[in-house]
Protein backbone atom coordinates (compact mmCIF):
# COMPACT_ATOMS: atom_id res chain seq x y z
CA UNK A 1 0.00 0.00 0.00
CA UNK A 2 1.27 3.40 -1.04
CA UNK A 3 0.99 6.72 -2.91
CA UNK A 4 3.49 7.76 -5.68
CA UNK A 5 3.51 11.57 -5.98
CA UNK A 6 4.98 12.35 -9.72
CA UNK A 7 6.86 15.91 -10.48
CA UNK A 8 8.00 16.84 -13.54
CA UNK A 9 9.30 19.64 -16.13
CA UNK A 10 6.66 19.33 -18.84
CA UNK A 11 7.49 17.33 -21.90
CA UNK A 12 9.77 15.11 -19.53
CA UNK A 13 7.23 12.14 -19.63
CA UNK A 14 5.71 12.53 -16.46
CA UNK A 15 1.95 11.46 -18.17
CA UNK A 16 3.15 8.54 -20.36
CA UNK A 17 5.21 7.02 -17.18
CA UNK A 18 2.44 7.69 -14.75
CA UNK A 19 0.22 5.42 -16.38
CA UNK A 20 2.67 2.94 -17.22
CA UNK A 21 3.83 2.37 -13.59
CA UNK A 22 0.01 2.91 -12.26
CA UNK A 23 -0.99 -0.09 -14.82
CA UNK A 24 2.26 -1.73 -13.04
CA UNK A 25 1.32 -1.47 -9.94
CA UNK A 26 -2.20 -1.81 -10.23
CA UNK A 27 -2.89 1.86 -9.04
CA UNK A 28 -5.15 4.24 -10.03
CA UNK A 29 -3.54 7.21 -11.97
CA UNK A 30 -5.17 10.85 -11.78
CA UNK A 31 -3.22 13.47 -13.35
CA UNK A 32 -3.97 16.77 -13.12
CA UNK A 33 -6.86 17.61 -15.30
CA UNK A 34 -8.41 15.25 -13.16
CA UNK A 35 -7.06 16.94 -9.69
CA UNK A 36 -8.23 20.26 -10.85
CA UNK A 37 -11.51 19.08 -11.44
CA UNK A 38 -12.30 17.47 -8.54
CA UNK A 39 -11.20 20.49 -6.40
CA UNK A 40 -13.76 22.32 -8.32
CA UNK A 41 -16.06 20.04 -7.33
CA UNK A 42 -15.02 20.54 -3.95
CA UNK A 43 -14.77 24.02 -4.16
CA UNK A 44 -18.79 24.22 -5.14
CA UNK A 45 -19.97 22.02 -2.16
CA UNK A 46 -20.18 19.07 -3.97
CA UNK A 47 -17.62 17.11 -1.24
CA UNK A 48 -16.61 13.38 -1.64
CA UNK A 49 -16.34 10.54 1.15
CA UNK A 50 -12.35 9.46 1.51
CA UNK A 51 -13.35 5.97 2.04
CA UNK A 52 -10.92 3.28 1.22
CA UNK A 53 -13.94 0.97 0.10
CA UNK A 54 -13.65 1.36 -4.00
CA UNK A 55 -15.19 3.96 -3.48
CA UNK A 56 -12.29 5.86 -5.59
CA UNK A 57 -13.84 4.08 -8.94
CA UNK A 58 -17.18 6.25 -8.08
CA UNK A 59 -14.76 9.20 -8.08
CA UNK A 60 -13.12 8.83 -10.77
CA UNK A 61 -15.95 7.96 -12.74
CA UNK A 62 -18.01 11.10 -11.66
CA UNK A 63 -15.32 13.15 -13.74
CA UNK A 64 -15.89 14.19 -17.27
CA UNK A 65 -13.72 13.25 -20.45
CA UNK A 66 -10.95 15.81 -20.18
CA UNK A 67 -8.14 16.47 -22.47
CA UNK A 68 -4.94 16.25 -20.82
CA UNK A 69 -3.36 18.98 -22.85
CA UNK A 70 -6.12 21.44 -22.55
CA UNK A 71 -5.15 22.96 -19.52
CA UNK A 72 -2.17 23.86 -21.58
CA UNK A 73 -3.39 25.30 -24.51
CA UNK A 74 -6.31 27.66 -23.00
CA UNK A 75 -6.09 30.64 -20.34
CA UNK A 76 -5.96 30.04 -16.94
CA UNK A 77 -9.69 29.11 -15.57
CA UNK A 78 -11.18 32.70 -14.59
CA UNK A 79 -13.70 31.50 -12.53
CA UNK A 80 -11.15 30.04 -9.91
CA UNK A 81 -9.94 31.77 -6.82
CA UNK A 82 -6.21 30.66 -6.70
CA UNK A 83 -6.24 30.52 -2.91
CA UNK A 84 -9.59 28.58 -2.28
CA UNK A 85 -8.99 26.25 -5.27
CA UNK A 86 -4.91 25.34 -3.68
CA UNK A 87 -6.95 24.50 -0.21
CA UNK A 88 -9.52 22.77 -2.42
CA UNK A 89 -6.37 21.13 -4.02
CA UNK A 90 -4.79 19.97 -0.73
CA UNK A 91 -8.16 18.63 0.83
CA UNK A 92 -8.41 16.39 -2.35
CA UNK A 93 -4.83 15.25 -2.31
CA UNK A 94 -4.22 14.41 1.16
CA UNK A 95 -7.68 12.34 1.17
CA UNK A 96 -6.39 10.06 -2.06
CA UNK A 97 -3.35 9.61 -0.63
CA UNK A 98 -5.93 8.30 2.65
CA UNK A 99 -6.82 5.56 0.30
CA UNK A 100 -3.54 4.28 -1.00
CA UNK A 101 -3.01 2.51 -4.53
CA UNK A 102 -2.65 5.82 -6.07
CA UNK A 103 -0.81 7.76 -8.24
CA UNK A 104 -0.73 11.57 -8.29
CA UNK A 105 0.69 13.80 -11.37
CA UNK A 106 1.60 17.25 -10.60
CA UNK A 107 -0.43 20.42 -8.44
CA UNK A 108 1.88 20.74 -5.76
CA UNK A 109 1.38 17.06 -4.12
CA UNK A 110 5.14 16.82 -3.87
CA UNK A 111 4.54 19.27 -1.20
CA UNK A 112 0.98 18.54 0.07
CA UNK A 113 2.02 14.60 0.66
CA UNK A 114 5.97 15.70 1.88
CA UNK A 115 4.96 14.59 5.37
CA UNK A 116 2.65 11.84 4.48
CA UNK A 117 4.62 7.78 5.39
CA UNK A 118 3.51 6.39 3.02
CA UNK A 119 4.29 8.91 -0.36
CA UNK A 120 7.21 7.98 -2.77
CA UNK A 121 8.19 11.41 -4.42
CA UNK A 122 9.78 11.25 -7.54
CA UNK A 123 11.03 14.25 -10.01
CA UNK A 124 10.92 13.61 -13.97
CA UNK A 125 13.77 15.91 -15.53
CA UNK A 126 15.07 16.41 -19.57
CA UNK A 127 16.97 18.46 -21.51
CA UNK A 128 14.60 20.94 -23.30
CA UNK A 129 15.78 20.02 -26.64
CA UNK A 130 14.09 16.72 -25.53
CA UNK A 131 11.30 17.86 -24.15
CA UNK A 132 10.25 19.45 -27.06
CA UNK A 133 11.06 16.28 -29.48
CA UNK A 134 8.72 14.46 -27.09
CA UNK A 135 5.68 16.99 -27.38
CA UNK A 136 6.21 16.48 -31.15
CA UNK A 137 6.11 12.86 -31.25
CA UNK A 138 4.03 12.12 -28.59
CA UNK A 139 1.00 14.72 -29.16
CA UNK A 140 1.75 16.00 -32.83
CA UNK A 141 3.05 19.15 -32.23
CA UNK A 142 4.82 20.93 -34.44
CA UNK A 143 8.27 22.82 -33.09
CA UNK A 144 7.35 26.16 -32.68
CA UNK A 145 4.01 24.77 -30.83
CA UNK A 146 5.61 22.64 -29.13
CA UNK A 147 8.63 25.03 -27.37
CA UNK A 148 5.66 27.73 -26.70
CA UNK A 149 3.59 25.35 -25.03
CA UNK A 150 6.56 23.71 -22.39
CA UNK A 151 7.61 27.47 -21.69
CA UNK A 152 3.97 28.25 -21.09
CA UNK A 153 3.56 25.10 -18.68
CA UNK A 154 7.18 26.03 -17.03
CA UNK A 155 6.03 29.42 -16.76
CA UNK A 156 2.60 28.08 -14.92
CA UNK A 157 4.10 25.57 -12.82
CA UNK A 158 6.89 28.06 -11.16
CA UNK A 159 4.24 30.44 -10.28
CA UNK A 160 1.77 27.76 -9.24
CA UNK A 161 4.37 26.45 -6.46
CA UNK A 162 6.05 29.70 -5.68
CA UNK A 163 3.13 31.29 -4.64
CA UNK A 164 1.30 28.86 -2.85
CA UNK A 165 4.59 26.25 -1.56
CA UNK A 166 7.69 27.60 0.35
CA UNK A 167 10.67 25.83 -1.20
CA UNK A 168 12.11 25.72 -5.37
CA UNK A 169 10.18 22.54 -6.52
CA UNK A 170 13.20 21.00 -7.86
CA UNK A 171 14.85 20.66 -4.88
CA UNK A 172 16.75 16.81 -5.34
CA UNK A 173 16.30 16.43 -1.21
CA UNK A 174 12.74 16.79 -1.60
CA UNK A 175 12.47 13.35 -3.50
CA UNK A 176 12.59 9.59 -2.92
CA UNK A 177 14.43 9.78 -6.78
CA UNK A 178 15.24 12.05 -9.65
CA UNK A 179 14.94 10.87 -12.70
CA UNK A 180 16.74 12.51 -16.39
CA UNK A 181 14.39 11.11 -19.01
CA UNK A 182 17.30 12.30 -21.46
CA UNK A 183 19.33 9.93 -20.08
CA UNK A 184 17.13 7.01 -19.51
CA UNK A 185 14.15 5.60 -21.56
CA UNK A 186 10.75 5.80 -20.02
CA UNK A 187 10.23 2.15 -20.05
CA UNK A 188 13.73 1.66 -18.50
CA UNK A 189 12.33 4.50 -15.93
CA UNK A 190 9.01 3.12 -15.36
CA UNK A 191 11.22 -0.04 -14.14
CA UNK A 192 13.18 1.64 -12.01
CA UNK A 193 10.27 3.67 -10.23
CA UNK A 194 8.27 0.83 -9.99
CA UNK A 195 10.60 -1.00 -7.96
CA UNK A 196 10.98 1.53 -5.84
CA UNK A 197 7.43 2.00 -4.86
CA UNK A 198 7.25 -2.00 -4.90
CA UNK A 199 10.33 -2.16 -2.29
CA UNK A 200 9.02 0.34 0.07
CA UNK A 201 5.83 -1.98 0.26
CA UNK A 202 7.66 -4.48 0.76
CA UNK A 203 9.93 -2.86 3.26
CA UNK A 204 6.96 -1.93 5.30
CA UNK A 205 5.48 -5.25 5.18
CA UNK A 206 8.36 -7.16 6.60
CA UNK A 207 8.78 -7.88 10.36
CA UNK A 208 10.92 -5.55 12.25
CA UNK A 209 13.18 -8.60 12.98
CA UNK A 210 14.06 -9.46 9.64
Amino acid sequence: MAVLSISRQFGAGGKTLGEMVAKRLGYEFLHETMLDELAHKLDLGQEPTWQPDGSLLHILSSLGPANFIDRYVKDDNPDWDEKSHIEALTKVISGLAEMDNVVILGRGSQFILRDHPETVRVLLVARLEDRIEFMQKRYGFDRAQAEKMIKRADKRRAKFLRQFYPSEPNESTLYHMVVNTSLLPLKRAAGQIFALVAGTVERKARPIWD
